[in-house]
């Protein structure tokens, strides 16, 4: 079968080959893949920066982000058939208590694998398997925008979890400020705006772009900050952080209102920067800011990204679809490890 493999550790290795398909276990649904999604990390594992093969193999199928169908299924009791649309999780847990508790995106230990990432292989090849209780199953109403479900589950978890977070006082948000304009800026963008919430959106393309104009078609105010200093933009309730840029970051520390939470979606590299941290943590202690991580996200997150997107289809006129920019076959990947700026959710397209 053919499948888009690199060899983790290599720049630009990601190649289209033929390899055996793969043998599901007992536990494990044999998937006929329809399409996959490229994302920042995809692009980082092609630049050899992370990325871990299964063991005994010397390459990784990649391919997170993914939409399929059941081809072969392992008994009748898990809700799932041949023939549904499903698309699978990513991460599979280890033993620590989290992972046991059905919590792997908090995995303690870090012994977790992740299809397409780490010690997994992907689903960027015709057939793929998948722990049958790690699948969601899709309704075919939501077939042209699920392969967006993996990156929707990851804003679900940011948003959920400093919700959750703030259960600790009485507070009520009204002005959000999303930095980055990517598909989970977009995707966190029109979440928040389900919720009724303020929400101003940030990234460096022009106002005209088609980020922008998605963000605005979902009732969110776009700013260019090549063209408005961020910092001129005032004070929120809540920031989601997903630029992966330290700076920015920084910089919007100071930008939260009491009592006010940031979420950091992004992966930041090592930046050394001229702060005055003390001035931070005075900032922090005295207007009783919180600063939290999230990464990955559980099968729960996964459903709550299914049902919101169905009303985020109706109440924004199809937007989901337009976030997905172009369409290709496996023999134009290329295309999408381009890193065109001005697209925004690049998919590839198997078995169609």
């Amino acid at each position: 079968m053919r499948a888009l493999t690199v060899t983790p550790g290599v720049k630009n290795s990601i190649r289209l080959e033929d390899i055996d398909p793969p043998t599901p276990s007992s536990s494990q649904a044999l998937l006929r893949l329809q399409e996959i999604g490229i994302c920042g990390t995809d692009l980082d594992i092609n630049q050899g920066f992370y990325g871990e093969a299964p063991p005994g193999s010397n390459y990784l199928v990649t391919g997170h982000e993914s939409l399929a169908i059941v081809e072969k299924v392992p008994g009748s009791d898990h809700g799932i058939s041949k023939g549904d649309l499903v698309v699978p999780t990513v991460r599979r847990p280890d033993s620590c208590m989290n992972c046991l508790n059905g919590e792997s995106d908090m995995c303690l230990t870090g012994n977790y694998r992740e299809h397409g990432i780490k010690r997994l292989h992907g689903f960027g090849a015709e057939f793929a398997v998948s722990d049958v209780d790690f699948l969601v199953k899709v309704p075919s109403k939501l077939a042209d925008v699920a392969v967006l479900l993996e990156p929707m589950s990851v804003a679900e978890k940011g948003v959920y979890q400093a919700f959750k977070i703030q259960e600790r006082m009485l507070w009520k948000p009204n002005r959000v400020l999303i930095l980055g304009a990517g598909p989970v800026g977009l995707l966190t963008t029109y979440l928040l705006r389900l919720k009724g919430l303020e929400v101003v959106v940030t990234a460096t393309r022009a106002k005209d772009s088609g980020k922008a104009r998605l963000a605005q078609r979902a009732g969110a105010v776009y700013v260019n900050t090549m063209e408005q200093p961020l910092q001129s933009l005032g004070k929120f309730d809540l920031i989601m952080e997903e630029t992966g840029s330290a700076q920015v970051a920084m910089q919007a520390t100071s930008m939260l209102n009491t009592n006010g939470i940031m979420c950091f979606l992004g992966i930041y590299s090592s930046t050394t920067a001229p702060e005055d941290i003390g001035l931070f943590y005075k900032d922090v202690v005295l207007g009783n800011k919180t600063f939290f991580g999230s990464v990955n996200a559980n099968i729960n997150y996964f459903k709550m990204g299914l049902k919101d997107f169905a009303e985020i289809e109706n109440r924004f006129d199809r937007i989901l679809r337009d976030t997905i920019s172009v369409r290709i076959s496996p023999d134009e990947f290329q295309k999408a490890y381009a890193q065109n700026k001005d697209n925004i959710k690049t998919v590839i397209r198997f078995n169609n």
